[in-house]
């Protein structure tokens, strides 16, 4: 094996040796490279390279004399290498060369007879890193980036041919000399020869413009380009990589520029100091800024540029030291004349190209509650970093005060259902120089890149320009009432929890026989349909219907779409029959889901299989668009001839044909025009009548939606938004054209034209998850408000209003409320698959939001304007994003779907120096990001005990959620200084405890989070640590939190916040619990307006259960896996008189419940899950005449029974029909 390596090896070296030797054949062909070298040589060298390429094609590495083939060919051609040495030659200048000769070096032949070259050095240097060797290819690369800025640039050529034949004898000559005198079987880089290091020196000297010739070549080729410029000849501004050729060679005059102080006269060198750094900051500036901007921007300033850079070099090239002072002084000091003009205009030039890009890449849309943030850093940044704005202090206040004063208008906007397109228009404008606003804070305070002159002449115009909006805007205020419809706040939605099923009934009916009936035999009942015609929706019927669920032992449920994995699919599947099969506090799901994936894919199925094969199973499988799906999952689904199913939902006969089993696909029909007409009705009117006058024009509008449910859903979203009148509705119908039955995008399109403008953003952003993903609203809540697009209002916190604005999108159909916890709020949602799609590619297109896909990856695709947009939602390998992070700098939130892990994390994500939302929370990071001092929204998962002190430096973050596997996890005390911390959500597996380093030491004059409203999860040892959490915390809404709990029977008085409306106390489950079962809740909880209250893991006394039952406005009450004093729970008639939902959840040793007549009176929902022992449901529940439904799962048949005759009383003695049990 060793001999087979050290001949590839060889042959690797040989065909370098041959590409070189192939180089020295073109230069000759040319008569470049040497005069004297005797034709023998010539030929010889020909047919040496013809020969070695024929015996290479057909060499094999593994025969027995393949060595000696190679050594031959080695010796060849080290004595071809001999003897071209000895013979060659280099000519004095390429003056001599050029002048003696009547061909021109053709400018495209040149540039890539140099990249050649420049490649084959470049090997070299991979192979042997010479430092004398990286400087001559350097030389060469700057010479490089010269030709093709001239080349680009000239229009006739021809005149140029001393210029670029000295470049192509130049890189002839570097080639042959670096092949001659450098490559070899036994060359060697440790000490290099006297004439070697000679032959380096005079390789640069024949690049750099220190010798007179060289230095007069260089001059006259950049006279004659500035004649060019200012006769008016640009180039084909078409050509993308202009901007690149005008930054290589501004690169090219930084690299000479710095090595005028070791090439020219000290004393000039003094002289002009001032202006060499004045020089050198305005090519920076333009090479930094000059990629950026786009083409058709770049047009208009092309010319001044090139002259600014064309002057630049030739004032450089002429300081360098010459035999003609004469000369050299008259070019020096007619370029410094012109130095101070140059200067002025590029500077305007710079600062155009530092906005423009800005500009060009902000969102069309934007959200109303960025001006807000902006106002509120304005203020922040101030304070904070006084001595870095001083120079721009005045125009910052100046922009502050304009903005404070248009507030009242971006509330209008915000209030109006259908502003006007003027007012939209300003809006968009407005939030534009918030934009850039924020961007100049940190240029000026943080990241430093901006010179101050720079951001001077920004801020001075972004005066100017609100000005002239400020100026607009009293024109069209006198008809912002005058738009269609209601105008009623946005922020007071009526929630629309009407979700009955038109049609179908047929269909229902059969379907629900062949789910609970038939044959025994596994059975796949698949529902076949186009986009919009209501599979899923079907689907989910069936699956939830209470016949189906009481006939099967265990159902689960995931959504595949296009873009699916099978590891992801089968953990989808058994993470949902957890969650349906115990819901305690005590199941770990998230921590099995962490093991689960550390497990191998096959493993993996088959622990799926092994769950289902004992029980009959439902599994719904929606949206399957391959067969392949079925193939990856069958294995999973054993056939135990128990009358399992499975539902599957697709666009796709072949699909569904693919999968069957016995039953025949169901085709879903199109609804006819009663049903049409009836489903509009229903999205519109509810179960109030529709109006006469409305009644032929709302029959028309039903006919023209194709007879798809989705296209009638959101032409009902669009009437109910309107006044009920017959004018509107006929507006409507004439607007619903004849494409409209064969393309949905159009409704989609013409609902989403009829949203408030504040409400755009929050659609689109829907955009930004996968397709058929469960949206948790508490998470989306929370990213809209970081992103900026909720609009505040005085006494709501940012999330109430940001529920308010979803109610509105549910309200219009555009998304669907997928579940709603007892009180009717929103828990979580999701969108139709045809409105993701909208969505992405909207959003897309407003330069909102750039979608990157597994699959579609090449880094070469996503341009640096793609890479610039402001939020990126990424579903891909990691590797990418540290390839593009270089061009994400403006990026202002990244979302990562894909579970994996990134190393490095806070060295990737150091370029995104915007970013306010960082969602990682499906990615394990190695690293807290902690740079990135915009950021308000940051989630992932961590394996780190503890988190850095450095936390601290995100004082903007107001929502922070990591979650962890580790036993102990140890918060810093700096996290007080995050005084804008809204959310804190340090979730753990439940056998790890969260502590807060050293938080006794804190002095009480530390700083508080005042804005705290949601806390989850710290661990408390003590009533004491309690206590202190709870005064540096004291507007909390939200406290989720582990307390050990004690054996005391004392029970202090703890002061909660007033604002406290939700409690979860947790005792954690440690093993050793187990031995001390009687721990129990040692504290009093006196929060007046706590409205929920979970309790977990203790052992709860009679004065525990009566302090709970005294708290004034609890409304949802959840006990789970509680020990009752003495197993019994007494309940008087002056306990829980609000509350309104009791669940009690694995309380195996709760047995005797009694209340007295009078208790529980506003009681709506009773759920019992796990309470094996509970001798009856007290009968008193019957009379208590709020009552809506009682649900009972995994209990005995006591209860069971004692359930029904509570059914009986409700239904039988006071009708309430509307009365529901539950058993499961």
């Amino acid at each position: 094996m060793s001999s087979h390596k050290v001949s590839k090896e060889r042959i690797a070296f040989l065909e370098r040796e041959l590409k070189f030797l192939d180089t020295f054949l073109v230069l000759q062909s040319q008569r470049v490279a040497c005069d004297d070298m005797p034709e023998y040589a010539t030929q010889k060298a020909q047919a040496l390279l013809r020969n070695s390429r024929v015996a290479l094609s057909s060499l094999d590495l593994t025969s027995s004399n393949a060595s000696q083939v190679v050594q031959q060919m080695e010796d060849d051609i080290q004595m071809t290498k001999l003897e071209i040495r000895a013979n060659y030659s280099f000519h004095k200048t390429s003056l001599q060369l050029s002048a003696s000769r009547d061909e021109i070096a053709d400018p495209r032949f040149v540039e890539d007879f140099m990249d050649i070259v420049a490649a084959h050095i470049h090997d070299l240097v991979k192979i042997d890193d010479a430092p004398s060797l990286q400087e001559v290819l350097k030389e060469l690369k700057m010479l490089r980036s010269f030709i093709r800025f001239v080349s680009e640039r000239c229009n006739e050529p021809q005149n140029q041919h001393t210029f670029f034949t000295h470049a192509l004898v130049v890189a002839g000559h570097v080639a042959m000399l670096v092949w001659l005198y450098f490559t070899g079987r036994d060359y060697k880089n440790k000490d290099l020869a006297l004439g070697e290091i000679n032959v380096l020196v005079f390789l640069q000297m024949k690049i750099k413009p220190i010798r007179p010739r060289i230095r007069e070549i260089y001059v006259a080729v950049l006279k004659a380009l500035k004649s060019t410029i200012q006769s008016g000849w640009h180039p084909d501004i078409k050509n993308e990589h202009v901007a690149d050729s005008e930054a290589s060679f501004i690169d090219t005059i930084l690299h000479n520029l710095l090595g005028l102080s070791t090439n020219s006269s000290p004393s000039r060198i003094v002289a002009l100091k001032d202006q060499m750094e004045i020089l050198q900051e305005m090519l920076k500036l333009l090479r930094a800024n000059i990629i950026h901007i786009p083409i058709q921007d770049l047009e208009f300033h092309l010319s001044d540029i090139n002259n600014f850079i064309v002057d630049a070099g030739l004032l450089v090239y002429s300081l360098y030291d010459s035999e003609e002072e004469d000369m050299a002084s008259g070019e020096v000091n007619q370029a410094l004349l012109d130095l101070p003009g140059n200067i002025h205009q590029i500077k305007a030039i710079i600062y155009f190209i530092i906005r423009k890009p800005f500009q060009s890449n902000l969102p069309m849309i934007h959200g109303l509650g960025y001006v807000d943030i902006l106002l509120n850093k304005l203020a922040e940044f101030q304070a904070r970093y006084a001595d870095s704005l001083v120079r721009i202090q005045m125009h910052l206040q100046i922009i502050q005060n304009q903005l404070l004063s248009l507030q009242p208008f971006l509330e209008a906007v915000a209030e109006k259902r259908h502003s006007m397109f003027e007012r939209q228009h300003y809006a968009t404008l407005l939030i534009g120089k918030a934009y850039e606003v924020e961007y100049i804070l940190d240029a000026a305070c943080i990241s430093k890149e901006i010179p101050y002159w720079c951001l001077e002449c920004w801020l001075i115009d972004i005066g100017k320009e609100i000005s002239l909006i400020i100026a607009e805007i009293p024109m069209i205020q006198d008809t912002m009432n005058t738009n269609i419809g209601n105008t009623s706040s946005q922020l007071d939605r009526t929630p629309n929890l009407n979700d009955e099923i038109v049609g179908f009934e047929d269909e229902i009916a059969k379907l629900r026989a062949r789910l609970t009936e038939g044959t025994k035999a596994r059975d796949v009942i698949s529902i076949v349909g186009m986009p919009g015609q209501g599979k899923t929706t079907l689907a989910y019927r069936l699956y939830s219907d209470k016949s189906v669920v009481a006939h099967f032992d265990i159902r689960a449920q995931c959504s595949v779409s296009q873009l699916y994995s099978r590891l992801d699919l089968v953990l989808a599947i058994l993470h949902d029959a957890d969650q349906r099969r115990d819901k305690s506090i005590l199941h770990d799901a998230a921590g099995e889901d962490s093991q689960r994936r550390k497990m191998r894919e096959d493993d993996l199925a088959d622990d799926l299989r092994k769950n289902l094969l004992p029980k009959r199973y439902l599994i719904l499988l929606d949206d399957v668009w391959e067969t392949s799906v079925w193939d990856d999952l069958r294995g999973c689904f054993q056939d135990a001839n128990n009358g399992s199913r499975i539902i599957i939902t697709t666009r796709d006969h072949e699909v569904a044909n693919y999968s069957r089993c016995h039953s025949e696909p169901l085709q879903l029909r199109m609804f006819n025009d009663g049903e049409s007409w009836m489903l509009l009705k229903k999205k519109v009117f509810g179960e109030e009548h529709c109006p006469p006058l409305l009644t032929n024009v709302g029959k028309k509008i039903a006919k023209k939606c194709g007879k798809l449910p989705l296209s009638i859903a959101l032409v009902a979203g669009i009437l109910s938004e309107m006044e009920k009148k017959e004018e509107y509705w006929e507006r409507v119908a004439a607007n619903l054209g004849s494409h409209i039955h064969s393309d949905s995008k159009a409704i989609i399109e013409q609902s989403y034209q009829n949203l408030p403008y504040h409400l755009r953003c929050c659609f689109l952003y829907f955009g930004s998850f996968l397709e058929d993903t469960m949206i948790s609203v508490s998470k989306l809540t929370k990213l809209w408000t970081s992103e900026g697009f909720i609009k505040g209002y005085e006494g709501k916190s940012p999330e109430d209003i940001a529920e308010c604005y979803l109610e509105n999108l549910i309200t219009r159909n555009l998304v669907m409320d997928a579940k709603r916890r007892f009180g009717g709020k929103i828990k979580a949602c999701r969108v139709h698959d045809l409105l993701h799609d909208f969505c992405k590619e909207r959003a897309k297109e407003e330069n909102l939001l750039l979608w990157i896909e597994w699959g579609k990856i090449n880094p070469m695709c996503y341009s640096h304007k793609q890479l610039a947009q402001r939020r990126m939602s990424i579903y891909a390998r990691v590797n990418t994003l540290e390839r593009w992070s270089s061009s994400c700098s403006l990026v202002g939130s990244v979302i990562f779907h894909n579970y994996s892990s990134i190393a490095q994390a806070s060295h990737i994500f150091h370029s995104f120096k915007f970013l306010k939302v960082l969602d990682l929370e499906l990615a394990k990071i190695d690293s807290l990001p902690t740079n990135l001092v915009h950021l308000r929204y940051f989630a992932a998962r961590i394996d780190q005990k503890s988190i850095p002190s450095s936390i601290s430096n995100l004082w903007n973050l107001e929502y922070l959620i990591l979650k962890s596997r580790q036993r102990t996890l140890f918060l810093p005390n700096t996290l007080w200084k995050l005084v804008k911390l809204r959310h804190l959500d340090v979730s753990a597996s439940i056998r790890t405890y969260v502590t807060i380093n050293n938080a006794q030491e804190l002095p009480e004059t530390s700083s508080k989070l005042y804005d705290l409203e949601t806390l989850s999860y710290p661990y408390f040892s003590c009533v004491e640590d309690v206590e202190l959490m709870l005064r540096k915390t004291p507007h909390l809404r939200k406290l989720k939190c582990m307390f050990m709990g004690t054996r005391s029977y004392q029970y202090p008085v703890v002061e909660f916040p007033s604002r406290l409306e939700t409690l979860k106390i947790i005792r954690p489950h440690l093993e050793w619990n187990l031995f001390y079962p009687e721990l129990h809740l040692s504290l009093c909880i006196s929060s007046p307006n706590t409205k929920n209250l979970t309790v977990s893991n203790f052992y709860l006394v009679h004065w525990n259960l009566s302090n709970i039952g005294l708290l004034q406005n609890l409304q949802v009450l959840k006990l789970k896996a509680v020990y009752f004093q003495e197993r019994q729970w007494e309940v008087s008639n002056d306990e829980f008189l609000q509350l309104k939902v009791l669940k009690l959840v694995d309380c195996v040793w709760f047995h005797e419940w009694t209340i007295e007549d009078d208790a529980f009176p506003s009681l709506e929902h009773l759920v019992l899950r796990g309470c094996k022992r509970l001798k009856a449901i007290p009968s008193c529940f019957g009379d208590i005449s709020s009552l809506m439904s009682i649900e009972v799962r995994k209990c005995n048949e006591f209860v069971v029974n004692s359930a029904r005759e509570i059914f009986n009383t409700q239904v039988e003695d006071y009708q309430n029909s509307s009365f529901k049990v539950i058993i499961l």
